[in-house]
């Protein structure tokens, strides 16, 4: 009696067992097809694309889950994202987000060991990859003996930053993304675009002659040579082309 007594409690704990989880399996099948996520906006991203964020933020699987990911971002760490400084994401309703990137500050970079080495506004080391930013040139003729991350580039004279600021956001207000800046002897700078190589001077009228450069663009697409801007204004209209010498 007693051993029939153990085998109905035996099958009723077996019952309730697998009926706590089919309940368990149906709640879960049911948050996962009302908190799916079907539609991101993302804000803040100049260097990456929107699915590039998607793709770093969500990946797979459980993450596309507004419960999950609200829960796993809001108590769990952010993933390291290069040239990324954070991120935030906030959901608008079971089935959307919004993505909030604050993306590093970057206005250049130099080569150093093999790799590119990103640096913000003040010189200071940001990032160091081996991925080639679009929009961000290269910078050459920063002359320094160490390079230590989030740390400034020790060169010579700091100055030189501004220099470099004042360029990047020219390009920036101009629409012109050039391959290389370039610091020569005596304080020249020259820039690079493409297969032509554009000598400014001293630097002054630097916004005339960006904004000359712009113009200049398309037909320059399918030249190479040095442009000479050296002594261009406004009002002197001086500027030549001297095509490369054939070896």
């Amino acid at each position: 009696m007693q051993e029939q007594e153990t085998k109905k409690k035996i099958r009723r704990r077996i019952l309730v067992s697998a009926a706590v989880l089919a309940v368990t399996a149906v709640l879960l099948l049911a948050v996962g097809g009302i908190f799916r996520i079907t539609e991101v906006t993302v804000t803040g991203n100049e260097y990456y694309s929107n699915q590039e964020i998607v793709d770093f933020v969500l990946g797979d699987g459980y993450q596309r889950n507004t419960l999950y990911l609200y829960l796993h971002y809001r108590y769990g760490e952010h993933p390291v994202i290069p040239f990324v400084d954070d991120f935030e994401v906030t959901i608008d309703s079971p089935h959307s987000i919004r993505i909030r990137v604050y993306e590093k500050s970057i206005v250049g970079y130099v080569r150093y060991l093999g790799r590119n080495v990103y640096f913000d506004k003040n010189g200071t080391v940001v990032e160091s990859s081996d991925e080639q930013m679009e929009g961000v040139p290269m910078i050459r003729g920063l002359y320094f003996d160490q390079l230590v991350m989030y740390q400034p580039l020790n060169v010579e004279d700091p100055k030189i930053f501004d220099t470099i600021l004042d360029i990047t956001q020219l390009l920036k207000k101009y629409d012109l993304n050039l391959d290389e800046i370039r610091f020569a002897s005596g304080g020249e700078l020259n820039l690079k675009l493409k297969e032509v190589r554009i000598s400014l001077g001293a630097g002054d009228h630097l916004e005339e002659k960006i904004a000359r450069i712009k113009q200049l663009e398309p037909d320059l697409a399918d030249k190479s040579g040095t442009l000479d801007m050296k002594n261009y204004t406004e009002e002197s209209m001086h500027i030549s082309l001297e095509a490369n010498k054939q070896q």
